[in-house]
Formats: C-alpha cells, sequence, structure tokens
C-alpha cells in the first residue's frame, strides 16, 4: 500500500539537534538527497550558531547531525538560496544505509493530496533514532505575502522568514519539524517542512521541493508521475469540496473599532537572549503571552461567507466574523469589490446575513435541508481566503451532534477537522457533496474560544438550524437570545447554601410536576444543587423531552419530582 512506502523511507532524514544555549526544545531536520552526503534543509532549522556564519565561511562550518540509529556525524553548510530559505549540507562520512529522498512533483501537488511529514519532532531523532511521522492531507496552495506579519514561537523567536508559495498541509508539524520532509502517498519528497504559517490559516506549511531545487540551483531528476490516489472516501470528499468552492465568497468589513487583537499585553521590548540572566525567564513569560495574544486571535483579514442567494446578493457568514462592530464592507470578486452590509444576525447559533448592494455573479450554495449528520461521518471543511478560485480544505469526522454552549436550545455539532479564521464561515460537506452546515464560534467574542484553532474541537451549525434560521434573517430581524432549555424555575443562589426558588415559569416542566415557589432545591438528576454551575452541568447534557428527578425541600420534607424538560422564553 503507498502507507507502507512512504513509512519506509524515511532514513533519508536527519536531526540538526539545537545549541546547548538556545531557549527552544529542540533542533530542527534535514533531508538527504545524494549518496554523497549533500542534503537539503531551511535556515529555521540550523542552530543558532550556525545562523551566525557569514557566507564567505561557508564549506567551513560544521555542525552536527543526527542519522537514522542515532549515530551522529558532522555537516558542512555548502550554500544558501536566495529566495526560499534553503541551505544545502554534506553530511560527512554517511553510511551506505541512509537512503537518499526520491523528488516529487511539488508543483503539481493540489488541495487533497494525500501527504506524511518525517522530521525531528520534539528531539525525536535526538531521543529515539528515528524520525516522527504524521500524516495528512494538502490543505491548500497559495502564497505567504511579503507583507506578511512574522510569525513568532517561545521568547519571541522569528519561526520562519519564508515568504513565497506555500503548500499547507494539516499533518502535524511541531517544532523540530522544519527543514524536515513532507512526502506524497508514495514517500517521494515533495517540499521542506517550514513552521511558517499564513496568520489566518495557522497551519503549518511546506516549501515546494521544485522551488527548493530551482534556487539552489540543483539539477536533480524529479519524479513527476502522479501519485497513487488518495482511498475512494478521501476522494470523495476532496471532490465535494471543490464543487461548491465557488459558491464561497471573499468578504472584506469595515472594523470601526479595530481588528479582534486584543491589545491589553504590549509587545516586549527586547527578546529574551538580549536581557541579562536573571531577567530572561519573566522575558519569556511575556513574550509566550504576547504571542497567544497576537496570534491566536483575529487579525484583520478577509473573511469566508457562503453565498445563499446570488440573485438577491445574500451571504451567510459567521457572526464572529464580525468583530470590531463590523457592519458594511466588500465582497472581493475577480471582476471587483461589491459594497456589502449586515442586514440580520442570529446571535445564539453565531449567523451574520450580508446584503450585497447588487447581484453576485457567482454560484450559490445549496444547504441540505436533512443533513442526518452521524457520529464518525467524514466531512470536510472548505474555506477561502484569497480572491481567486483557490480554496482550502480540512477533512475529519462528526465528533458529536449535541453540544451546546448554554442552556438553550442552540444545537451545534462537532468536528476534528482542523478549523481556522480562515475556515470560520465556510462550508461543512458529506463525501455526496452536499453542504450540511457552517464552520461558526472560532472568534474572539467568546470567553473560552481562542483556544480551539486548528486544536481537532470545532463547532458547526448544521444546515437544517440554518434553514429555520434564514426566513428572520432574510425579513432583517435580529435573534439575541434563543429559548432556554431546562426546568423552568430561578432562583436565589445562597453561598453554601441550596437555593430557594423564588419563581415558576407558567407551562414550563417545573409547572407541570409542581415546584413551588419558596421549595428549596436539593438536586437535579441525582447532582447535588450546590452551585448554579452543578445545576447547569445537570440540565445541559438533556434534551428537549428527557425526564429528570428534581428533589426539593417543601416544609422540613424533601420531595422528588419529575419534571420535563422543555424550551421556553425567558422575558426577564
Amino acid at each position: 500500500m503507498p502507507a507502507v512506502v512512504a513509512l519506509d523511507l524515511p532514513s533519508g532524514v536527519v536531526a540538526l539537534p539545537a545549541d546547548t544555549s538556545e531557549q527552544v526544545p529542540c533542533g530542527g531536520a534535514a533531508v538527504v538527497i545524494g549518496r554523497d552526503g549533500l542534503a537539503l534543509t531551511l535556515l529555521e532549522a540550523l542552530p543558532a550558531s550556525a545562523l551566525k556564519i557569514a557566507s564567505k565561511e561557508e564549506g567551513q562550518t560544521r555542525i552536527t547531525v543526527v542519522i537514522a540509529g542515532g549515530l551522529r556525524r558532522t555537516a558542512t553548510i555548502q550554500r544558501r538560496g536566495t529566495l526560499t530559505t534553503a541551505v544545502l549540507l554534506k553530511i560527512n562520512d554517511l553510511p551506505a544505509t541512509i537512503t537518499p529522498m526520491t523528488m516529487g512533483d511539488g508543483a503539481i501537488a493540489k488541495v487533497g493530496d494525500v501527504v506524511w511529514t518525517a522530521g525531528n519532532s520534539f528531539g525525536a531523532m535526538e531521543e529515539d533514532g528515528a524520525p516522527a511521522l504524521s500524516r495528512g492531507i494538502i490543505s491548500g496552495r497559495y502564497e505567504i505575502g511579503a507583507d506578511s506579519p512574522p510569525v513568532r514561537g517561545r521568547a519571541g523567536r522569528e519561526l520562519s522568514t519564508y515568504r513565497g508559495e506555500v503548500l499547507e498541509i494539516d499533518a502535524a508539524l511541531n517544532d523540530g519539524n522544519q527543514g524536515g520532509a513532507v512526502l506524497d502517498d508514495a514517500g517521494r519528497l515533495i517540499g521542506l517542512a517550514s513552521l511558517g504559517t499564513a496568520r489566518q490559516r495557522k497551519l503549518g506549511t511546506a516549501i515546494p521541493i521544485h522551488l527548493i531545487l530551482r534556487d539552489l540551483a540543483l539539477s536533480l531528476t524529479i519524479d513527476a508521475a502522479l501519485a497513487p490516489p488518495a482511498n475512494p472516501q478521501m476522494q470523495g470528499l476532496v471532490r465535494s469540496a471543490g464543487a461548491i468552492a465557488p459558491g464561497l465568497a471573499l468578504v472584506y468589513m469595515e472594523r470601526v473599532k479595530g481588528p479582534g487583537n486584543p491589545q491589553s499585553i504590549p509587545r516586549p521590548p527586547r527578546l529574551a537572549n538580549e536581557v541579562p540572566k536573571h531577567e530572561r525567564e519573566s522575558v519569556e513569560r511575556w513574550w509566550n503571552a504576547y504571542y497567544h495574544q497576537q496570534q491566536m486571535f483575529f487579525t484583520d483579514q478577509a473573511v469566508t461567507a457562503m453565498v445563499i442567494d446570488a440573485k438577491q446578493g445574500l451571504l451567510l457568514t459567521a457572526n464572529s466574523n464580525l468583530h470590531g462592530d463590523a457592519e458594511r464592507g466588500e465582497v472581493l470578486l475577480p471582476s471587483g469589490a461589491i459594497k456589502c452590509s449586515v442586514l440580520a444576525r442570529n446571535l445564539p447559533l453565531d449567523l451574520a446575513l450580508l446584503k450585497a448592494d447588487s447581484a453576485l455573479p457567482t454560484q450559490a450554495i445549496t444547504l441540505a435541508p436533512s443533513p442526518q449528520l452521524s457520529l464518525g461521518q467524514p466531512i470536510a471543511v472548505v474555506g477561502r481566503h484569497r480572491g481567486d478560485n483557490g480554496f482550502t480544505a480540512t477533512t475529519g469526522v462528526v465528533s458529536t451532534i449535541t453540544r451546546r454552549k448554554q442552556q438553550t436550545d442552540a444545537m451545534f455539532a462537532q468536528t476534528d477537522a482542523m478549523a481556522n479564521y480562515g475556515s470560520l464561515g465556510g462550508a461543512v460537506v458529506d463525501i455526496a457533496g452536499a453542504v450540511v452546515g457552517m464552520m461558526v464560534l472560532l472568534g474572539p467574542d467568546g470567553e473560552d474560544l481562542p483556544w480551539a484553532i486548528n486544536s481537532g474541537v470545532a463547532l458547526f451549525v448544521d444546515s437544517a438550524a440554518i434553514l429555520r434560521a434564514l426566513p428572520k434573517l432574510r425579513e432583517g430581524k435580529t435573534s439575541r437570545r434563543a429559548p432556554i432549555v431546562g426546568l423552568g424555575i430561578s432562583m436565589n443562589s445562597r453561598r453554601g447554601e441550596h437555593p430557594i426558588i423564588k419563581e415558576v415559569t407558567a407551562d414550563t416542566g417545573a409547572a407541570i410536576a409542581g415546584i413551588m415557589v419558596d421549595d428549596i432545591l436539593i438536586s437535579v438528576d441525582g447532582i447535588e444543587a450546590n452551585s448554579p454551575l452543578a445545576i447547569t452541568r445537570a440540565l445541559i447534557r438533556h434534551r428537549i423531552g428527557d425526564i429528570v428527578p428534581v428533589v426539593v425541600e417543601r416544609n422540613g420534607d424533601q420531595v422528588t419530582l419529575q419534571v420535563e424538560i422543555r424550551a421556553f422564553r425567558d422575558d426577564g
């Protein structure tokens, strides 16, 4: 099988250990391309001492490499590229057991192709003598623009200076992978792994190998044959993603209060290695907090929206995309921009309907009326973050279909597909090509959400819920609160004591079961009612129509009542 081939080949991956003085956990990796010891890597993978070497000293500077089996060798820098940050190394005394990599053709790699990463992830080569591997797909193909801000890691270290064409991949890339191999499913080298990312995507990338060979003036044979096809399931998802991509639009919104990046933590004035040793730890913590704030929150960027009615100029996106009090913007099209504005919002479902000033010259997306989502169902998350017809796609499965963030009837599905700002507001599609939902709730307004980006925990609204919400949105009516799902009571909380019921809403489960004002709430569904959070946790796992036992104290006696969970409006 192709996977076996890919797994059998990476003996040509070697480790580049970090200098012992560096404030990073591990070094990078390199890829052997010739039996004479020639190897490729990236500047970002070299130890700090090697980065300081002037070009006139190249060919003399020695660095340590770790090869398969944990053996150590020395290597010299032969030359550096000028466009790709590529570096050509010469490894001395390379054992005959090391197999150089076969060159694949990164120029023909496309979204959906299966890829493997092989590198020194968190020191795997140094500690175990073998590279760490991960499997994924090419999730995007685009350029990291010359004006892109630096992406920084621990202690403010700039992760990559490369700007140019990349292959985005959703296979794992961690510290130590940089400079390592990105392989196709036949085990051929199609790129070198980089820690450089597009800020709106925050997924790992690879610099295509054909660009690296050209930059270093290397004449190596490239196997341009197509890689073996992915499994039928993957092929179906990729076809589905490509088919609906023309119905996704790129929209830039005017954020009158600025982008979503919080400014509460100022940028540290110096790097950690620029301060005395006794200050280094605190500066590193400062940099880490600043890095998380700036890199993991929103930036001022165009967002993905689904065209749902091209003639009427209607687009649907996530309300999370409208941070900074955005109300107006432009739909960015190859033929020119068309102004648009927010027509209405559904805040509980994180939906926003946009209205363009004229019809849109694009196809529209048809939402599946009955998505029939099931656990383990394969899906793809499709997004757009550039103005042409290119699209991005990450794949995964439906993790659950009954997630609720609050005790309301707003229900979400969850997927383990990598989801980020580039896919927020994008479509969720199944193998059959049906659009079964839209990606939501990755915005900076949620108090506990920034961690969710590309974490394998992402929420989407299913298409049936969207269709139920659309009529009101089309009328220009905003929904700010969803019906509560619960017992139908309000309480006076008492610190350290059980709450007293102060009101019972008519026609709710509590009213029908006989719960009364001044009853003391003892437990809900077997969970002691010792805090509002405990009560919410007891109820949020239930759906409308469930019956739960509720124990109350009345006139000194405990009474158990069977209460139906219902949806109701809280007018208070």
